[in-house]
């Protein structure tokens, strides 16, 4: 019997060398490898075994991986309280500026807002505004002018002194919105609009303002015809000088308009009222003279002109405000002067850029 072929192996050694992590290197680099390679044999090659057949497996739908729900942006609208506010690429001064908002312009603030700088939405791009500068939408918007102080100067430009002669006449000014301190005053300012003698509108912005020692004493005076169950009806207050020569102007008589080339008016210091009073039918008293009627009938001294209604509604509203701090005028019935008028600047500061604050921001309940 023939003998079959004798398959001789020879066993093969496999000397391992060692790795290293060094990310500069691959293992293959690290490895030593000693390969001795037998020599070649007859063999007998076996009949191949079929590959099994891979059940067909159930294809299965995948569900779809639900989107998580964006959390919505909590915005709000504001508004600025300012002139013009700069819209800034970044949260800094540096930054560049992309827009300017106008006075009580709105803008979308996105919530939480806090910081020096907002972030808001403009033209559907993320931008930034000075937050000081921007108050909710809804919130009204007062009056109020920071102290101030200067000299008194006597014509000649010298500055005046006390009776000790060291110590300077001192002038301030302080302005606050009458519509914060007067609870109930109706304010119609009457040069905010074009329905006044000179048929334009001479306010750019119009601000009721007044000394806020002068507004004390309206709000006494408003609180003395409340008892009564009278509202104080405002026509005019602070007026800049330079509508007082306006004004001047057209009238040219310093017994209605102070002269302001000679000197000023107690309403540019902010320190006078044009005023009439409403009744509890929420009706003008009836006075002598519509509100800024330039003739002789509306002298304090013409009241034997006068109805007696109209000389009793006078005397009522005189009498109230003089024992309020105020004193009166002969050629004006409406025109009410702050006794300490004399410690006021002059000022002839544009309307439009007196400060403007929500009523919180000036420590003031709304009204």
């Amino acid at each position: 019997m023939a003998l079959a072929a004798l398959m001789l192996f020879t066993g093969c050694a496999l000397i391992h060398g060692s790795f290293s992590a060094d990310a500069t290197h691959s293992p293959q680099d690290d490895a030593e490898v000693d390969i001795y390679t037998p020599e070649p044999t007859a063999y007998v090659t076996p009949e191949a075994t079929p590959e099994p057949t891979e059940e067909p497996k159930e294809e299965t739908t995948e569900e779809p991986t639900e989107e998580p729900t964006p959390t919505p942006m909590v915005t709000a609208e504001y508004k600025s309280r300012v002139n013009v506010l700069n819209v800034r690429m970044e949260p800094n001064t540096e930054s560049a500026v992309v827009a300017r908002l106008g006075f009580e312009e709105k803008i979308t603030v996105v919530e939480p807002a806090d910081g020096e700088f907002y972030k808001v939405l403009y033209d559907g791009r993320e931008c930034y505004c000075y937050s000081r500068f921007l108050v909710p939408a809804g919130e009204k918007l007062y009056g109020y002018l920071s102290p101030r102080y200067e000299y008194l100067t006597d014509s000649s430009g010298e500055i005046v002194y006390e009776d000790d002669g060291v110590t300077p006449v001192m002038l301030t000014a302080e302005l606050i919105d009458v519509r914060l301190v007067v609870p109930g005053i109706e304010v119609y300012q009457i040069f905010g609009t074009d329905r006044n003698f000179t048929g334009e509108v001479l306010y750019s912005r119009p601000v009721p303002v007044l000394e806020i020692g002068t507004a004390n004493k309206l709000a006494a005076a408003a609180k003395r015809f409340a008892e009564d169950g009278y509202r104080i009806k405002l026509y005019d207050c602070y007026r800049p000088k330079s509508v007082q020569y306006i004004l001047y102007d057209i009238v040219k008589n310093s017994a209605y308009i102070a002269d302001p080339y000679k000197s000023a008016s107690n309403h540019n210091r902010a320190a006078a009222v044009d005023i009439t009073l409403i009744g509890p039918d929420g009706k003008e008293l009836d006075f002598p003279t519509p509100m800024h009627t330039f003739e002789k009938i509306v002298y304090r001294s013409s009241r034997s002109e006068w109805t007696q209604e109209q000389r009793d509604n006078v005397d009522y509203m005189t009498e109230v405000m003089l024992e309020s701090g105020f004193k009166l005028i002969n050629t004006e019935w409406w025109h009410f002067s702050d006794l300490d008028y004399h410690s006021y600047i002059v000022l002839d500061i544009d309307m439009k850029d007196i400060p403007m604050f929500t009523a919180s921001q000036l420590g003031y309940k709304e009204p």
